[in-house]
């Protein structure tokens, strides 16, 4: 477009240089101008010759000159040739009309019917009138002009050029083509045009349209800016811009890799800053940008919009997107097109910078700042800063993250969270904040089937989507409200096809459940006050496991249990609970297993308390009880825990029975 308004504003004035010129030199021998007299004069195979010192100026030929008014020659049959200087070089050119009307003296000229301005360098232009006042450096018609030098033609209403303002008016009707052996047509089309060459600026105004194969720009103005050497280094579109593309990312870019499908974007000014070799080398779309991209054969059924004040798109030499900038109140959203189905996604952020690779159009590395708000329900994270690899597709969340699962309950926060987008697996890094709510439950804590929220803490949390695993490491601790866990290694299980927890606890386990305590259906008369309700249950062992399908927690590895004044030690222990979770329906121990409440003190191969009715069972082939006053052995041993009752191998003994020696001393700690 700069190289053709700068033929337009060259080769207009060239075709003029005669008008502007003085003869120096007497005219040829060839019939010259007759001298002023009556409009009658005639004459035949007219021409006139203008010389610039030792230098012809133009040559002025016409079959005929119909008439002499004045200072006035009409003329028909008219043909002029003359020479010109363009960039240092000199050159000719040639205008042809059916008549003309010249006045040498006032530099007037007006050409009329098939004007035709042709040079050697292969600029023509077509008009029906053309007017030239040299008094006023002005060139001007009123018909439709059409236009045309090597690969750019046009056609226009109206040509207005004042060369000592360097000025060139299209009024009406623009239209331009641009023919590039390396790309698609360019058409132009425009209610007005004007170049200013000491602006060294072409605009373009009234509902601007630009094609380029199927690509569609349009604007309520387009400029372009060209330096001192002619060479475009600038051009903008300007108030209600809307760009249509159906292959690159803008038109004149090398297509994406992936087929990618077509883009809409809309904003008020659209600037592009070319390279001298006329390759884009970035777009600035601003403010208020919106660029909506559909999907192309290959690429999942879902629209994209991406919305910023200022989006900024940097090409390399072939014309390949490498980087994308979103500056303030940066928006992204994904759709699925029906029919297909699939979960919207939303991002928010302040700004970014992505990276593409220009070979494959793949996404390197996005940088997120300030404010992001990412949305995928049921799912929501926020943090303050947040990066994207596309290699691995991992989303990593920085400076006070914080991610919210509506489905599962969860709210989980950390110094940095990492999101493997591809697959829904997290990890949590440095002061992890796990909270877990339980929807619909009863009771009390976790463990019991409680419906407070259960609180995990961790140096590293590691999720696993596809098998709903989160993996709580270093100084994991699980609480809901009274109930505790620690262990150097929590893993938790949320919620199978039937909504039940598994949670499995390695190293070091210490558990300190709450359960629910159910008074024993007929008490014992003047037995002693017994354990108060939600006494805790302290539990030691390397491993836990828990599982809400059956309701019950199984220890391993040097397991000790306490509960009031009651402790068991043994390899292994179960607590089965209620069928609601609440309440510890039993706790069995063994193999072998030893109990102590109080002064009291026995083993087994196997334990059983049962706290509803306060009762331990040891049974095996040699079960010993023993207190400070007596020891009493069996195959199966029952002891009360609120009295002194026993029965051995199923019958009471009361101190005096099965004795097998009374003790005097006291017994050893």
């Amino acid at each position: 477009m700069a190289l053709l308004a700068l033929v337009l504003a060259v080769m207009t004035a060239a075709a003029f240089t005669f008008l502007r010129s003085r003869p120096t030199a007497k005219a040829t021998p060839m019939p010259s101008v007759p001298p002023e007299g009556p409009a009658a004069a005639r004459a035949e195979q007219f021409e006139y010759k203008s010389f610039k010192g030792d230098k012809e100026g133009f040559i002025l030929r016409a079959q005929r000159m119909a008439g002499q008014e004045q200072e006035e020659v009409r003329l028909q049959g008219v043909d002029l040739t003359f020479s010109y200087m363009a960039k240092g070089q000199p050159g000719t050119g040639r205008i042809i009309s059916d008549e003309a009307v010249i006045s040498p003296t006032l530099q007037k000229g007006n050409f009329k019917g098939h004007v035709m301005v042709t040079t050697a360098e292969g600029f023509e232009l077509y008009t029906d009138s053309l007017l030239y006042r040299g008094d006023r450096q002005l060139a001007k018609t009123e018909a439709p002009v059409r236009f045309k030098r090597k690969d750019v033609s046009g056609t226009s209403t109206g040509m207005t050029y004042e060369a000592g303002e360097g000025r060139l008016e299209l009024p009406a009707d623009v239209v331009m083509r641009i023919q590039d052996e390396a790309n698609p047509a360019t058409d132009i089309k425009a209610a007005r045009a004007l170049l200013v060459r000491e602006e060294g600026t072409m605009r373009f105004g009234g509902g601007v349209v630009i094609t380029q194969g199927g690509d569609v720009l349009r604007a309520d103005r387009f400029e372009v800016d060209f330096g001192s050497d002619q060479s475009i280094y600038r051009a903008r579109a300007i108030e209600n811009v809307v760009l249509d593309s159906a292959s690159g990312v803008l038109p004149g870019t090398a297509p994406m890799a992936g087929g990618q499908g077509p883009r809409h974007l809309t904003c008020r000014k659209l600037d592009l800053w070319l390279r001298p070799n006329r390759s884009l080398e970035q777009a600035v779309a601003a403010p208020d940008a919106d660029l909506t991209l559909r999907p192309g054969p290959k690429d999942a059924p879902e629209k994209r919009r991406l919305q910023a004040r200022a989006l900024s798109f940097r090409f390399d030499e072939q014309g390949r997107l490498y980087e994308l900038e979103g500056q303030k109140d940066s928006a992204f959203d994904t759709d699925p097109i029906p029919p297909a189905k699939g979960t919207p996604r939303r991002l928010r952020c302040q700004s970014f910078l992505a990276r593409v690779d220009p070979a494959t159009g793949e996404l390197r590395d996005v940088e997120f700042r300030r404010e992001v708000v990412f949305e995928q329900a049921p799912q929501k994270a926020t943090a303050e800063n947040a990066s994207y690899d596309g290699a691995s597709g991992v989303l990593t969340l920085r400076q006070q993250p914080e991610m919210v699962d509506a489905e599962q309950g969860s709210r989980l926060r950390a110094q940095a969270i990492d999101v493997a987008t591809r697959t829904g697996d997290l990890t949590a890094r440095r002061d992890v904040h796990h909270v877990l709510h339980r929807k619909g439950a009863s009771g009390q804590g976790l463990l019991v089937g409680g419906q407070e929220p259960a609180l995990v803490t961790a140096t590293v949390m590691e999720y696993t989507a596809s098998t709903r695993v989160a993996r709580y490491r270093q100084n994991a601790l699980l609480r809901s409200g009274r109930d505790e866990i620690r262990a150097a290694e929590i893993r938790l299980q949320q919620g199978d096809a039937h909504g039940k927890w598994r949670l499995e606890a390695t190293g070091g386990v210490v558990s300190f459940l709450h359960p629910r305590r159910e008074a024993p259906k007929e008490p014992a008369k003047g037995a002693p006050e017994r354990i108060p309700d939600g006494a805790t249950v302290e539990a030691r062992a390397r491993e836990l496991v828990y599982t809400e399908e059956g309701q019950k927690a199984v220890y391993k590895g040097d397991v000790s249990i306490r509960q009031g004044d009651i402790a068991t030690r043994s390899p292994e222990a179960t607590l089965n609970f209620t069928p609601d979770g609440a309440s510890i329906h039993t706790l069995v121990a063994g193999d072998p297993v030893e109990v102590q409440q109080g002064p009291r003190r026995a083993s087994g191969a196997r334990g059983t308390y049962t706290p509803q009715t306060e009762t331990m069972v040891l049974v095996g082939p040699k079960v010993v009880l023993k207190d400070p006053a007596q020891e009493i052995e069996g195959r199966s041993l029952t002891f009360h825990v609120g009295d002194e009752r026993v029965l051995v191998d199923g019958q009471e003994q009361v101190r005096t029975l099965t004795i097998i020696r009374n003790r005097k001393e006291p017994p050893k700690p």
